[in-house]
């Protein structure tokens, strides 16, 4: 199932003032530098590739299928949203599904969201391999305050942790791990899991 990405989000779930103030910076030296650390602990959790394998802010993704399912399950909860569905017929034409034939539940749920065909309807049999699209918009909102308080805790240490420990070393008999003790245990309960 390719999912493709459509729209980035606007902003990351933290800011650099924020960050800053977690790891006890008050120069610009290495606001770069700093910045560039945001980006790299997001990556490690949010979309596709992320551990949470979720959206953390507010992104538009493009699922295709190859043919219509009973029901469609959307990746990367929370789904904000719903923006398109629509199916390649086998003249190549893009046709889309009006909003009235198709119910969705479990908006803004961590357990994600799913499609169904409305009551007495059902969905247009399809014969193209990556026939049918859905558009979506995942992330648990627009701006940095909707993401969890211990999602966005996790992100300021990941942060600290890599300003503090600018390569992997190993010291004696210990050594530097990649993230920082407790990282695990805030971000376990959003982790998507699936079966």
């Amino acid at each position: 199932m390719p999912l493709v990405p459509l729209s980035p989000p606007d902003t990351d779930p933290v800011t650099l003032a924020e960050v800053k103030l977690h790891i006890h910076v008050d120069h610009d030296e290495e606001d770069t530098r700093i910045a560039g650390f945001i980006g790299t602990a997001v990556a490690k959790l949010d979309g596709r590739a992320g551990l949470l394998g979720r959206c953390l802010i507010a992104q538009s993704w493009r699922l295709v299928l190859d043919r219509f399912p009973a029901e469609i399950t959307l990746p990367l909860p929370p789904c904000i949203s719903v923006d398109r569905i629509a199916y390649e017929t086998a003249a190549g034409t893009e046709v889309d599904i009006e909003a009235g034939n198709y119910r969705v539940t479990g908006l803004g749920t961590l357990d994600g969201a799913r499609i169904r065909p409305a009551r007495g309807r059902s969905w247009p049999s399809t014969d193209q391999p990556g026939s049918v699209f859905v558009e979506f918009t995942a992330g648990f909102g627009e701006n940095a305050g909707d993401v969890p308080e211990p999602l966005r805790t996790a992100i300021a240490m990941h942060v600290g942790h890599l300003y503090e420990h600018r390569e992997s070393v190993v010291l004696g008999s210990g050594f530097i791990t990649e993230t920082p003790h407790g990282y695990e245990d805030l971000i376990r309960d959003y982790r998507a899991w699936s079966f």
